[in-house]
């Protein structure tokens, strides 16, 4: 399934009714990467997956999109959901497997939203749950947060001119990880941010 695929299953949802959803994403996992091997960052998803599917209740659907879990369902309240992604976090803290020689450990952070509380359409949803998301990570990570109310969230247009050659990758690679443009691109900024500690 694509994003976009799994965006209009959620359209779906919200026409039925609130639903909670969690975004939760790995910590420093370019950093894991670099350090123990593309090969050690594949078997963290893997030991990410099963953990996922042992500790989650049925009632909890999840879907993975590039580095990204999303858990979400009708049977959740905004308050039980971000309970159970505590549970989750500190169950996933605890994990380590041994890769190369060396003892890996990770930890992952998230924000947890509800429809319609939190925003009044999927698509400004998502941008809320990720804007949780940094928060939780430029706050401490290994955590769960609740994301921000659309009224109070800061986020403004602002446009920009790019090389053709520049955009051209940016669909190769939207298509490739079956992110959104505006997602991967907020994503790079807040590397940028990140390098130079703002």
């Amino acid at each position: 399934m694509t994003f976009d695929q799994w965006k209009d299953e959620l359209e779906k949802l919200a026409k039925e009714g609130p639903f909670a959803i969690a975004d939760i994403d790995i910590d420093k996992f370019a950093l894991l990467n670099r350090e123990f091997g593309r090969d050690c960052g594949d078997r963290v998803f893997e030991i990410l997956d099963k953990t996922l599917r042992e500790n989650l209740p049925e009632r909890l659907s999840f879907i993975r999109f590039g580095d990204e879990f999303f858990v979400y369902s009708s049977e959740y309240t905004l308050e039980t959901l971000f309970m159970e992604m505590q549970d989750l976090t500190q169950t996933i803290s605890k994990l380590s497997f041994e890769c190369r020689g060396k003892t890996v450990t990770f930890t992952v952070s998230g924000a947890v939203g509800e429809f319609p509380r939190n925003a009044s359409t999927i698509e400004k949803l998502l941008n809320l749950l990720s804007e949780g998301m940094r928060k939780a990570k430029t706050t401490g990570r290994g955590q769960i947060v609740f994301a921000p109310l659309e009224k109070e969230s800061k986020m403004v247009m602002k446009s920009n001119y790019y090389l053709r050659s520049q955009l051209d990758g940016l669909a190769k690679l939207t298509a490739l990880l079956n992110r959104t443009e505006s997602s991967l691109l907020r994503e790079a900024l807040d590397d940028l941010l990140r390098k130079y500690k703002l």
